[in-house]
């Protein structure tokens, strides 16, 4: 098969998947410089970069890579087995790894004063961002002029793309009640989405949860919410709100911890 013919059939459908490229060997290796293979996130490829323990490697690592979007760069020497190489050709090899295809997904309940500003801050951001809400003036061109896609219900949305795949994607209520939040959760946690986070104070998460029990969803999926969302910035305005919310979001995405990379200086350089 074609491995450029795939890769547009992977980016026209909105899929994803990571590029495998040989950029570099040296003595004996199974497969030359510019060998190519795609990984999908279930394990299946599509051309080859040698086989054996150093293609199974790659694939692992490329599964991985689908979560953060990030790229990487592979080195492996093939010699001596018994030290942890995959391989006894005897030469080194260079894999680069990078994720391509559709965007992560943003999905926006409620456009009001932050959700206005999660969206331009999401799509600068480089999210493809899906905003829903049933007041036509906030969901208009003038009021999010940089969306491309916007509905007035969910069942809209669900009517354009019945067959959606929530590879991806990251949910965030912003809406003006909790009965929005319930009514709508349900549906929101069938997706599986990578994030969802509830906007709003402690007490009203308390009542969202009590609601969305007494509706017979198992406390196991309420604990996948994220609510009051995002990081304890001390935020105010919906700039800040929307700030701490995108922090939030990117720490699940990269799977970070977040902490502060701050430090002390503990030992003197003496500087001749």
């Amino acid at each position: 098969m074609n491995i450029f013919s795939e890769i547009n059939k992977i980016e026209s459908k909105g899929m994803t998947a990571v590029l495998c490229i040989v950029t570099k060997t040296q003595g004996s290796t199974p497969r030359h410089a510019g060998s190519k293979m795609i990984v999908y996130a279930d394990g299946r490829t599509v051309g080859t970069i040698g086989g054996g323990e150093i293609e199974s490697l790659c694939i692992t690592e490329a599964i991985n890579l689908i979560d953060t979007g990030n790229t990487k760069m592979l080195h492996y020497k093939l010699v001596n087995p018994e030290q942890g190489d995959p391989g006894i050709c005897g030469g080194e090899v260079e894999v680069y790894l990078e994720v391509f295809g559709k965007k992560p997904k943003m999905l926006i309940f409620g456009a009001g004063h932050v959700g206005k500003q999660l969206s331009f801050l999401a799509n600068w951001l480089g999210f493809e961002v899906i905003m829903i809400d049933d007041r036509e003036g906030l969901i208009s061109d003038v009021n999010l002029p940089e969306l491309s896609v916007r509905f007035a219900s969910l069942d809209k949305f669900i009517e354009k793309y019945p067959d959606f795949v929530a590879n991806n994607l990251f949910v965030v209520m912003t809406t003006r009640s909790l009965e929005i939040d319930v009514k709508h959760l349900p549906e929101i946690l069938k997706f599986d989405p990578r994030y969802i986070g509830v906007i709003g104070s402690k007490k009203r998460w308390l009542k969202t949860t009590e609601l969305l029990l007494n509706d017979g969803i198992v406390e196991s999926e309420i604990m996948k919410i994220f609510s009051p969302v995002g990081l304890d910035l001390k935020s105010e305005t919906p700039e800040e709100i929307a700030l701490s919310i995108m922090a939030e979001i990117l720490k699940v995405r990269n799977n970070a911890s977040g902490e502060n990379l701050r430090y002390f200086r503990r030992k003197r350089i003496d500087v001749e």
